[in-house]
Order: structure tokens, then sequence, then C-alpha cells
């Protein structure tokens, strides 16, 4: 049997919380006063167990800083500002409710992890003050010889990954392994850099080398995507020095000879790209293959001050060539 239509709201009312009223009677401001007071304490439970949480699940490490006297809700705003916490109030607030003492010094934190396991990595001592400087075009050797590792270890630990290891200023613990310094500088280039073509990274590796400055990048890799489209071999330098290259000595300078040697890496012989990338490149030089610049230049060569010299021509390339670099 259906219920009447009086009772389904004699139900609602109850839902609301005026069952209690006669029919006459008019809903009260305290009991709406209540209700919003209900409201009110459930939505803000809600919210401070939002900000208990991390801000999300990327596990990718971070490098963050206390300096020594640094206030709480500095160190608090510097957290929010890296996308580390949600809220610095609230952490403001965990920290003296929980009292906690954060030290100086420079830590590698994650944004999954939640805001009191960040509170308390800042006072368990675990500062890390190993300052790794990698520069952009370093290749993996150089990566591994700058951060004080065994160059084979790296190696092994980075295979595949030529390319794929972000340049970056790092601060890491001491006595970091290679698989765990290679795991940070890939998780620094897929977060700065994000998925990128091999065709790409490699011509981004090629452009790192070849030139100077970021101004001269897109001119650059618009003349090799250019070369590469009409079937000329690309003929680097900086190829050749890869793989020439030995410890001491990672980028030597080439000579005629060197440029008749057998490697798939040489661009003099082969044409098109090498089979993978030649060093590190920056974001700089990624961005500038994938906007790169035409032009109606076929050559460059940079003087013996750095300074790039484009030519149209194979005749006004050799005279660039007898001009600045005989």
């Amino acid at each position: 049997m259906r219920p009447k239509i009086k009772q389904v709201k004699k139900l609602l009312a109850n839902v609301d919380g005026s069952s209690f009223m006669t029919k006459t009677a008019k809903p009260t401001a305290a009991l709406y006063l209540a209700k919003f007071s209900v409201i009110a304490i459930l939505a803000a439970v809600v919210y401070f167990i939002t900000l208990s949480q991390p801000v999300s699940h990327d596990d990718s490490m971070r490098s963050f800083e206390i300096v020594k006297g640094e206030s709480a809700k500095s160190i608090a705003a510097s957290l929010k500002s890296a996308g580390l916490i949600r809220s610095s109030l609230y952490f403001r607030l965990l920290v003296k409710q929980q009292k906690i003492t954060l030290q100086a010094g420079i830590y590698q934190l994650s944004p999954s992890y939640a805001p009191i396991e960040i509170a308390k990595t800042l006072t368990k001592g675990l500062a890390i003050d190993e300052k790794v400087v990698i520069p952009e075009g370093y290749r993996l050797e150089q990566i591994a010889e700058t951060a004080g590792l065994s160059v084979k270890d790296f190696l092994s630990a980075s295979k595949g990954l030529e390319g794929q290891l972000f340049p970056d200023t790092y601060f890491v613990k001491e006595g970091i392994t290679s698989a765990e310094l290679v795991k940070i500088m890939h998780d620094n280039f897929l977060k700065k850099a994000g998925e990128v073509d091999n065709q790409t990274l490699i011509l981004a590796s090629l452009v790192e080398r070849e030139t100077k400055g970021d101004a001269e990048k897109p001119l650059v890799a618009g003349i090799l995507k250019k070369r590469l489209a009409s079937g000329w071999p690309l003929e680097l330098d900086a190829t050749v020095q890869y793989f020439l290259g030995k410890s001491g000595n990672w980028w030597p300078n080439t000579t005629l000879l060197d440029r008749k040697i057998k490697s798939p890496y040489n661009t003099y012989l082969n044409k098109g790209l090498p089979p993978a990338p030649i060093g590190n490149p920056g974001l700089a030089s990624i961005k500038a293959v994938e906007n790169s610049v035409e032009s109606q230049y076929w050559f460059y060569l940079h003087d013996k001050s750095g300074q790039i010299h484009y030519a149209a021509t194979n005749s006004e390339h050799e005279n660039n060539i007898a001009k600045y670099i005989k």
C-alpha cells in the first residue's frame, strides 16, 4: 500500500528537523542556526582532513632548504610555494600542536608526503648537504664523475637513459648510490620536460652540444632539421667527440682524420641521426627543437670568441671558415 502524500511530507519534515513543530509552527532562528552550525562543523572537518593529505601521488623528490634561524611561518610559506603542502596555515598549526622543532638544512621531500611526514622529516637530522651541479650537455660518464660515483655502476644504472637525466643543481645525501641519483634525475626530467619522443631528444642533445647560448638554439635546430629532410649528412663535430671521448677528455678536439673513423655516431659518414642522444640536454634545447626556426641558412660555425656565424651557401661557409677559424 502506497504511503499518502501527508505521510511523505511528515517523513520529509523529520529529515529536515521540523517534525517537532506543530502544523502551524514555523522554523525558529535557533533551529536554522543549529543546522548551519552542524553543516559548518562538518565542512570544517572535511576541509582539515583534506589539508592533512599529500598534495599528490607524485613520488618524485624535490630539494628543500631551511636556512638557519628561519621562522615556521616562512618555512610553511616556502613549502606551499614549492607545491609540497596544501596550506601553510595548517602546517604551522600542525607544527605547533605537535611541538615540532624544524631544523635548518637541505632535504629531499616529495609531494606524496603527508604534512605530518614532512614536518617530522624536517626534524630527524635527514638534512642533505652535498651539492651536485650537472650542467646541460653532460654525458652519462661526466655525470658520474661529477657526482663522485663509479662510472661503471652509473652506466649500468642509467642504461638507455642517455638524454633523459635532467641537468640541474641537486642536493643529495652523502653516500648516494648510482641508482638513487639516476632515479632523482630521471624523475626531474619527466617533471620538467615530460614525455619527449626519441628523435626530438636526439636532436636536442645535438643542439645542446653544437650551440653556445639559448638564443641561437632554435635557428640551429632549424638548420639540422632542414639537412635531415634534404638527405644531407649532419656533419657535426659533437657526434665525433662523443664516440672519441674518454675519461679526462670527454669532448676532445677533432681532426679531419677523426671524421673518417667508422662509428654509428659519425655524422660525417652516416646520414640521418645518430642512434641515441650524445648527452643530456636542458629544457631550452628541447624547446628549441620543438619550436625550431626556419631560415635560408644551411651552415654555421663559432669563432674563437664563441660568436656564431651562419651561411646560406657552401661558398659563404668556406669564407667564414677562412675568416673566423683559420
